[in-house]
């Protein structure tokens, strides 16, 4: 690899590490957090809801301005911002300072979304759809919630649940070898429907773990790493396909598909943290009937591109 081609690599990896690393360092912190300031488990959980939602409007400013100011300088400024709200974090002396900072810091890493645009301004076509595979491979997934249901609901302690997370992060990156497998031998819509049947199959696992009474960490393993393929497979082809239709304006065009992304997993993930008992079991049926939803629409997208 030339050492413009590395430079690149590099700038798109640290981009995507330092966008979601907030997100995902927190989930292991819930019960340190709930105690050190006196709130509980499931206002934490709405924590990285908040965090979302910001972080989700943020993108909707940063993708535009990025078009209309340039890249650097907007990445200089939203890094800049986010180092100043994960001080204050770090200090904050209630919870109250504390979600003030998070969303702060959410603000800054809006710049998450200038890797798309990045992806297209700096890479030639036949390998941007590769880079932005690995691009959202990198940055992994998280589950906003997994701490109510692995460190609340099956008492795992903080290094057994970070063994959880560690094992979700592997499966996510061998996702991402599938994913670029397949990509290279079908095309954008089928490789979506496979990932949306995939998060189909996890829901209706879910549903019968929860039906059989058999919750286990094992059990929920199972479904928890069959919807991070699905996600592998869904997230970078939907992405390539949005893009491929508004290259010219890179920034504009990421920003709305990631903002949407954002603010849908934030107030989803936000209205479940009140499913209480029923936690598990919405999340089944939240896989099913979202990915039977995405399919249907796949499917109307892909007949009105058809040449008549």
């Amino acid at each position: 690899m030339s050492g413009p081609a590395l430079s690149r690599f590099i700038l798109i990896t640290c981009i995507s590490l330092i966008s979601f690393f907030p997100i995902n360092i927190l989930l292991p912190s819930f019960p340190a957090l709930s105690a050190h300031f006196d709130t509980p488990t499931a206002d934490v959980a709405l924590s990285i809801s908040l965090f979302t939602l910001v972080f989700a409007i943020s993108q909707l400013v940063a993708g535009p301005l990025s078009d209309k100011w340039g890249r650097k300088e907007v990445l200089i400024g939203c890094i800049s911002l986010s180092i100043l709200g994960a001080i204050g974090c770090a200090w904050a002396p209630d919870y109250l300072s504390f979600l003030l900072f998070r969303s702060v810091q959410a603000m800054g890493c809006g710049f998450f979304v200038l890797g798309h645009a990045l992806v297209e301004d700096l890479f030639d076509e036949q390998d941007r759809a590769r880079v932005r595979l690995y691009y959202m491979t990198l940055s992994g997934s998280f589950v906003a919630l997994s701490p109510l249901i692995f460190m609340d609901t099956l008492q795992l302690s903080e290094y057994q649940y970070a063994l959880v997370l560690m094992v979700y992060g592997v499966a996510y990156l061998l996702g991402g070898v599938v994913a670029s497998y397949l990509q290279k031998r079908i095309t954008l819509s089928r490789q979506i429907n496979i990932g949306l049947g995939l998060l189909s199959v996890a829901g209706v696992l879910l549903t019968l773990i929860v039906g059989m009474h058999a919750i286990t960490t094992v059990t929920l393993l199972i479904p928890m790493l069959i919807s991070a393929l699905a996600v592998t497979l869904v997230r970078p082809a939907a992405i390539s396909a949005a893009m491929l239709l508004f290259s010219s304006s890179a920034g504009t065009a990421a920003s709305a598909g990631n903002s949407i992304m954002f603010l849908t997993a934030a107030v989803s993930s936000a209205a479940l943290a009140q499913a209480g008992e029923h936690l598990l079991l919405s999340i089944a049926l939240s896989f099913i009937v979202l990915s039977l939803w995405g399919l249907v629409t796949n499917r109307q997208t892909t007949a009105r591109a058809l040449p008549a």
